[in-house]
C-alpha cells in the first residue's frame, strides 16, 4: 500500500505487479529460512543426539513443502527456489550445530 499511494504513485498496474512479485519472492526466502531455522532449533533443543542429522530432516521437510506448494501453485519453481533451497538446508545444519555445542558446553550433573 506504501508503495503503490506514496512511493510510486504513477506506476502502471504492471509495475505494482511485478513490484509485489519480487517482494513476495524476498519475504519467501527470508521467511522460509527464519522458519526452518526455529524450528529446527526447537525441535534439536529437545534431542540427545545427532542434532545435525535432525536439522537437515526439517529442513528437507520445509523444502518438501515449499516445492510442492510451488508446483500445485506456479505448476513450476521460480529461479528464486535454488537460493532459498540452500539458505534452508543451511539454516537446519546451523539450528543442528547450535544445539550440538550447547550439549557439549553443559555441565555434566
Amino acid at each position: 500500500m506504501l508503495y503503490r499511494f506514496v512511493l510510486a504513485k504513477d506506476a502502471s498496474d504492471a509495475d505494482y505487479a511485478a513490484f509485489g512479485a519480487r517482494v513476495g519472492e524476498i519475504v519467501g526466502i527470508v521467511g522460509g529460512t527464519l522458519y526452518t531455522f526455529l524450528f529446527a532449533r526447537l525441535v534439536t533443543r529437545r534431542l540427545s543426539g545427532h542434532r545435525v542429522a535432525h536439522g537437515i530432516v526439517v529442513a528437507l521437510a520445509a523444502i518438501a513443502l515449499s516445492v510442492a506448494g510451488s508446483l500445485a501453485g506456479h505448476q513450476g519453481l521460480p529461479g528464486g527456489y535454488l537460493i532459498a533451497t540452500a539458505l534452508k538446508l543451511g539454516a537446519g545444519c546451523l539450528a543442528g550445530s547450535l544445539g550440538a555445542a550447547a550439549t557439549a558446553v553443559e555441565p555434566s550433573s
